[in-house]
């Protein structure tokens, strides 16, 4: 009797495995064509890819398929430019939405060492914006349908990806990428949990880098608000360097233009050394050799619309007390460093920031040095 029932199941398992091998073929030629059309027939832009495979056994209960060698490439303005270039593109349908085969369901999608290069021109034309009209897309009620995000998780291996916006004069690069993300995109509310690590990251505003090339590590949940387009954060922890960041409050994109935030940030008292590792010439040359000790706190506020026209008011404090500073190459010490600074807009008008230090306080070897420091951009500054 034992015998007959491991037979039995021997012989399911071969079926099984067997049916997983070759359902994918039966449906191959079908998602081919319509990946292509749905491409073909929505996009502006120069497509292609490589090898396609189809794979259930991977990806059971799904229907995986790889594309391999994804390229965009954009038209007219941005000919010249590669919007996306993707060693491997991974996407899982649900089984029974390719089975029926009128929708399918996108569950999940996979990017292996993908480039990303996202291009604003000073005119604010996008090299993304490469969807054509509804009125060209809904031409054949086929292609409209073919495909649906219904994604629960999604991730990014070994990526760069690039942000230049001539527009607003921004500049983000995120070079070695991993990230994850998993949620419910079916739903109007729902809560995105990601992770990310990125090797170097770097931010320029104006051409002035406030980050350069530093190394980043955040566990970011976000309460998900699709119908409003409002992002509100969870509890978070982030990491610069050696710099713990954590941030509360929202942000939300109500049209094209605008983004809208509240928030928080802090760092909260530590030690002077992990401020320092910001700084991008000592990280990256003897960052490791460097004496420091003392504590450093951090805490600010953004509030409201950022777009080509303005910025959100915003208030940055930044505190060193007891530092002391013994870099390698400099013949004594800096110590005894006290420092209080305010980085403050009160409207949102660039031309209104203000940087004040009311006093600070440090002793190269035995000579002590004071001062205090007040700069009212964009022409006007005193310091003593």
């Amino acid at each position: 009797m034992f015998k007959k029932i491991a037979i039995t199941i021997a012989v399911l398992l071969v079926v099984l495995i067997a049916a997983a091998a070759c359902v994918p073929l039966f449906f191959k030629k079908e998602i081919v064509a319509k990946v292509k059309s749905s491409i073909n027939n929505k996009v502006n832009a120069k497509i292609d890819f490589g090898d396609f495979d189809l794979s259930l056994i991977s990806s059971f209960p799904n229907l995986g398929i790889k594309l391999n060698n994804l390229t965009v490439v954009g038209v007219d303005s941005f000919a010249m430019d590669t919007l996306a270039k993707i060693k491997q593109t991974q996407l899982n349908l649900n089984l029974m939405s390719v089975i029926k085969g009128e929708t399918y369901e996108i569950k999940s999608i996979n990017l292996d060492e993908p480039t990303i290069y996202a291009k604003v021109l000073k005119s604010g034309k996008a090299n993304w914006d490469i969807m054509k009209p509804d009125s060209a897309a809904s031409a054949t009620d086929t292609v409209k349908t073919s495909f649906k995000v219904a994604l629960q998780k999604y991730g990014i291996e070994k990526g760069k990806l690039t942000y230049d916006d001539a527009s607003l004069g921004v500049f983000v690069q995120a070079e070695n990428l991993n990230h994850t993300g998993k949620g419910d995109f079916t739903q109007d509310l729902f809560t995105l949990k990601t992770q990310s690590d990125i090797e170097k990251l770097t931010v320029k505003y104006g051409g002035v880098p406030y980050l350069n090339k530093v190394k980043l590590d955040a566990d970011l949940p976000l309460d998900m608000d699709m119908k409003q387009f409002k992002f509100t954060f969870g509890e978070n922890h982030i990491k610069l360097n050696e710099l713990l960041l954590s941030a509360v409050g929202y942000l939300a994109m109500p049209n094209d233009k605008d983004m809208v935030m509240d928030f928080k940030f802090s760092a909260e008292k530590s030690d002077l050394k992990n401020f320092l590792s910001l700084i991008p010439a000592i990280y990256a040359t003897n960052f490791k050799g460097l004496a420091a000790t003392g504590k450093f706190a951090m805490n600010g506020t953004a509030k409201g619309t950022y777009n080509e026209h303005t910025i959100p008011a915003f208030n940055v404090n930044l505190t060193i007390e007891n530092g002391k500073i013994k870099y390698p190459s400099l013949p004594s010490a800096i110590n005894n460093i006290q420092v209080k600074s305010t980085i403050s807009n009160p409207d949102g008008v660039l031309d209104h920031t203000v940087v004040d230090v009311p006093a600070f306080h440090l002793e190269f070897g035995a000579a002590p040095i004071d001062g205090r420091l007040l700069v009212k951009t964009p022409m006007s500054g005193s310091f003593c």
